[in-house]
């Protein structure tokens, strides 16, 4: 499995680029879909970035379950769901990343693990006769440790393949940004990888392909973008609009404990402030008299970005440094399609830190 995380670069500073963008058709068809057991509300999200622009892109719809159903069993790492019966060979794809993630408790009351994430073993799974779901315990996208796998009898899970690059911007002939023989001439998509920027594009050629800077000729077309990450994409020549269908996630997010500085993504299809995403001092977050000693928040808006800060004091406030004493605890300054970077001092690891769903269906 490949992960959006390698070499580093610092991102370049862009003057007189223009993004533009905005949640398009989302729709929500709750009406449609209430009672229909296994359905989840649809939506489109619409991207947007001018001419030589740089935008920072975060992704909360999913793709499509491929399985959904109820744990019956766990035994070690391999979980057993109801559908489809025992033996049946489970609709993964060979080479595919998947993760699976509990939507809900048969009881209708218990909450204690909804919204936990695991990642899905794909190959172990296929080779498993018993048709029984092997997770990767080691994998640092888990939410919960290995050993909250036994308490998931009961729960109601849906398993789904990750956003790729291939998935999400395509790839070859059909892929929606420049490609080129070199990542200096064509457009470029920034991860974080916890000390700066991994750096990928399409290169031309032969066999057009998404690439690594770092990793040379080895294909990227499978490198994930897990939930709750986001991304920095450097447009070239032309504006570039795309439009991402997915469901919409209705149960809570949950993100894994944060370990280091990373690019956040919202984890619903709606503008979220701080207070929405748990990001407090409450939570382990470290807050200072200064931006010097504070976890940050770095808003990218177009040119440059709008830096935050947790502000120390008898309640925490996230501060901008440009705006002096207004807090922006309660703000919606996250965008759904966007992304920020979150620069944390310590880390948070065992924190918790559940995003609730907006809304009801």
């Amino acid at each position: 499995m490949k992960h959006l995380f390698k070499t580093r670069l610092t991102l370049p500073p862009l003057t007189g680029a223009t993004v533009r963008g905005g949640l398009g058709l989302l729709a929500l068809l709750a009406g449609e879909l209430r009672g229909q057991t296994g359905s989840a509300p649809v939506g489109v999200m619409s991207y947007a970035a001018a001419e030589y622009s740089t935008i920072s892109l975060g992704v909360p719809l999913l793709r499509p379950a491929v399985l959904t159903g109820k744990v019956s069993a766990v035994t070690g790492a391999k979980v057993t769901l109801t559908v489809p019966a025992a033996g049946s060979v489970l609709p993964l794809v060979a080479g595919e990343a998947y993760f699976l993630e509990v939507i809900g408790n048969v009881d209708g009351v218990t909450t204690t693990l909804v919204g936990q994430r695991f990642e899905v073993d794909e190959a172990g799974t296929l080779a498993d006769a018993g048709g029984a779901l092997s997770v990767d315990t080691t994998s640092p996208h888990n939410t919960a440790a290995a050993s909250t796998l036994a308490g998931l009898v009961n729960y109601r899970v849906s398993v789904r393949p990750h956003w790729t690059l291939a998935a999400l911007l395509g790839t070859g002939a059909r892929a929606k940004v420049n490609a080129a023989v070199s990542a200096a001439s064509a457009d470029q998509v920034l991860a974080w990888n916890g000390v700066g920027f991994s750096v990928y594009y399409v290169r031309s050629g032969e066999v057009p392909q998404w690439r690594n800077t770092a990793t040379g000729a080895a294909s990227q077309d499978g490198a994930i973008l897990p939930p709750g990450v986001g991304l920095f994409l450097r447009r070239q020549a032309g504006a570039l609009a795309f439009a991402v269908p997915g469901e919409v996630r209705t149960n809570a997010f949950v993100r894994p404990p944060f370990t280091g500085s990373q690019i956040i993504a919202g984890g619903f299809p709606v503008d979220a402030s701080p207070a929405d995403l748990k990001l407090a001092a409450s939570a382990g977050l470290t807050a200072g008299t200064a931006p010097s000693n504070a976890d940050q928040l770095l808003a990218w808006d177009a040119t440059a970005f709008s830096i935050y800060y947790l502000r120390a004091g008898q309640v925490p406030q996230w501060r901008n440094v440009a705006t002096g004493l207004l807090d922006y605890s309660t703000t919606a300054i996250l965008p759904a399609r966007g992304a920020s970077l979150l620069l944390l001092r310590a880390p948070v690891a065992g924190a918790v830190l559940p995003q609730m769903a907006p809304f009801s269906l």
